[in-house]
């Protein structure tokens, strides 16, 4: 029968016949290493851990689309649109041909004009003033009859030797009669006295004026002949 075994003939080797026993060391025998128990809220560590180093993979990505997120988004700039003012036309009519303008005629030296025209017809420019001076001392004139407005003296019938009203006069005489109504406004020097009323044309082309229509016995009359 084989020979019972214990424990410590199980570690024990036999000697073969003509050789020293080996005497092999005793081995402490291990205890078992008692596991504790994992809680529960552990057990999904590792599960947790996985989708830690996953967030930590596309943490840039969710970065950079939230700041796009938060960017303002782009302005466009409009730029105002030039305006390119309108072409205006401008229409040149054709100058037409005017006229000059002519001057106003002055009824007082119309009617001086066409006195010495016709009743100094043909005589000097000396003897036309002279009938211009008496027919303003007329219209001045108070104490003979006379005295009325230049015009009403002027037209007065039957006062003028060869009057006529139609007669058309020139445009010398006319500057000439301008001039005696100036004078007169203005107080100038007068080639006859303001008594002088009346005149008489001679054949030689003269005119004599005088103060008096008539002669008296106690007065003479004064007079004056221009050529």
């Amino acid at each position: 029968m084989d020979p019972i075994l214990n424990e410590e003939s199980n570690t024990e080797f036999q000697a073969e016949p003509g050789t020293e026993p080996r005497i092999e060391p005793r081995r402490r025998k291990q205890q078992k290493k008692r596991t504790l128990p994992i809680p529960s809220f552990l057990r999904h560590l590792g599960e947790d851990v996985r989708w830690y180093y996953d967030i930590r993979l596309w943490s840039p990505l969710i970065l950079l689309l939230l700041i796009l997120s938060l960017l303002p988004g782009k302005q466009t700039v409009q730029t105002p649109a030039e305006t390119v003012p309108a072409a205006t036309v401008v229409e040149i009519l054709p100058e037409e041909e005017t006229a000059p303008t002519e001057e106003a005629v002055i009824p007082e030296a119309a009617a001086l004009a066409r006195l010495a025209d016709s009743v100094g017809a043909g005589r000097s420019d000396n003897v036309k003033a002279v009938i211009m001076w008496v027919a303003v001392n007329r219209s001045e004139d108070r104490a003979n009859g006379y005295g009325q407005s230049l015009l009403t003296e002027i037209s007065r019938p039957n006062q003028w030797q060869g009057y006529d009203e139609t007669t058309l006069y020139t445009d010398e005489t006319y500057a000439m009669a301008k001039q005696v109504l100036e004078t007169q406004a203005k107080g100038g020097l007068r080639p006859l006295d303001s008594d002088m009323l009346w005149f008489i044309l001679n054949d030689d082309g003269s005119i004599t004026v005088r103060n008096q229509f008539t002669a008296t016995a106690n007065q003479k009359w004064r007079e004056k002949t221009v050529k």
